[in-house]
């Protein structure tokens, strides 16, 4: 077996590391209760409405194709009727697609705004951590006790809705066409 052995530099001669000065941010409670937060959720709950609008139509559109195909069937010749029905499963194919594609694009736009929202909380945690000398700020869901006092999330939540009251959700290029239908 062998053994390997790491020689690290000795820090005697080294500063003395200071000591941990700690703060405590909920960070998830300012992630949920933030305004710009909340006029996210407000922004991507219509945009998701508004999507399934648009795809219960084109559902409703494709369920009355299929009635009248079905009504079809026997006055058209087979060859007919197969060329009818492959193009009414390339349109609900269509319809499947177009509904993975608005998943995919509430996803980006609520990874995208919602990373703005987490840049900005960085920011303003780094920012009072400067300004009331902490050198450790640990979010209170990795920590199991502490003094009521080391917690700076309703100064952080304060200075946040400051900061960034408000976000606005990155339209997707397709929605573009979309709303004129």
């Amino acid at each position: 077996m062998t053994v390997v052995v790491l020689a690290l530099p000795w820090r005697a001669a080294a500063e003395p590391l200071p000591p941990a000065v700690v703060a405590v941010v909920d960070y998830q409670r300012v992630l949920r209760e933030a305004k710009a937060a909340r006029s996210i959720r407000n922004q991507l709950e219509a945009r998701r409405a508004r999507y399934q609008r648009e795809i219960r139509e084109l559902e409703r559109r494709l369920v009355a194709r299929e009635r009248e195909l079905a009504r079809q069937k026997g006055l058209l010749s087979p060859e007919a009727f197969a060329e009818k029905r492959r193009a009414f499963e390339e349109e609900a194919a269509r319809v499947q697609r177009l509904v993975q594609q608005r998943r995919r694009e509430l996803d980006r736009a609520s990874a995208e705004a919602f990373a703005v929202v987490r840049d900005t909380i960085v920011q303003v945690v780094s920012e009072m951590a400067d300004e009331k000398g902490f050198n450790l700020v640990l979010p209170s869901t990795a920590v199991l006790l502490f003094a009521p006092r080391l917690d700076l999330t309703e100064e952080v939540l304060a200075a946040v809705d400051r900061r960034l009251p408000d976000v606005t959700v990155p339209e997707a290029d397709s929605d573009a066409g979309t709303r004129d239908r």
